[in-house]
């Protein structure tokens, strides 16, 4: 990959403006209380349609305004992480993330990737893949076994955030492993990325939540 490139967008501000958005979503815990409230008061509403309960509730209104109002705390309550972060924020960290397995069929793939100051050394992303490669097909340690548990592909859920991998496994540096979804990514980034050894770029502002650099692919 291209790694002088991957350094001058790490300070791009456009990025990190893009970015920060979508990578500071949940970061705030508390921003799921109002969510989930909101979507159980809306299913509870879609129910009572269902099964003709309006009539006998006879709340339907305010409990639509109590979801819309959650969902209003959600807007602030990301309003708010994204702003604090975008001042506290000069530099937007882009490791290269590599495929491990998934389902071709669905274009979605476990990958991993570091954060830290090994975030552009393929070598050692390329040594870390195939330790689990091994470890995965013929698991014979406790550790091998739950290498083999995060990376079955039967697992795979693109909107999980990212787990760390046992460090006794990684050389003691912190290694994410996320689900990735390449589904909205046109074909001949795609084919850049088989060409690149299945490697491609992470924005990981925030690593739990990292984010696929499309931008990396536009001229």
């Amino acid at each position: 990959m291209n790694i002088e490139k991957l350094k001058k967008l790490e300070t791009d501000s456009a990025i990190i403006n893009k970015y920060i958005g979508v990578s500071s979503f949940g970061h705030n815990k508390i921003i799921y209380l109002p969510l989930v409230i909101g979507i159980g008061l809306l299913m509870f509403v879609a129910m009572a349609f269902i099964s003709d309960l309006t009539e006998t509730i006879g709340m339907t209104m305010l409990i639509v305004a109590v979801a819309l109002l959650c969902f209003g705390l959600v807007k602030i309550i990301a309003d708010s992480t994204k702003k604090k972060l975008l001042a506290t924020t000069s530099i937007a960290p882009i490791s290269i993330a590599k495929i491990i397995v998934g389902n071709a069929t669905e274009n979605v793939f476990y990958s991993i990737y570091t954060s830290d100051e090994n975030r552009h050394d393929e070598n050692f992303i390329d040594r870390i893949a195939e330790k689990i490669d091994i470890a995965t097909e013929n698991p014979q340690t406790a550790m091998d076994k739950e290498i083999a548990i995060l990376f079955r592909p039967d697992f795979i859920k693109p909107n999980e955030f990212a787990k760390k991998l046992p460090l006794a496994f990684t050389e003691n540096i912190v290694v994410w492993r996320k689900q990735v979804s390449f589904v909205a990514s046109p074909k001949t980034v795609n084919e850049k990325i088989r060409e690149e050894g299945d490697k491609f770029p992470m924005v990981t502002i925030i690593p739990e939540n990292a984010r696929f650099l499309s931008d990396y692919y536009t001229d």
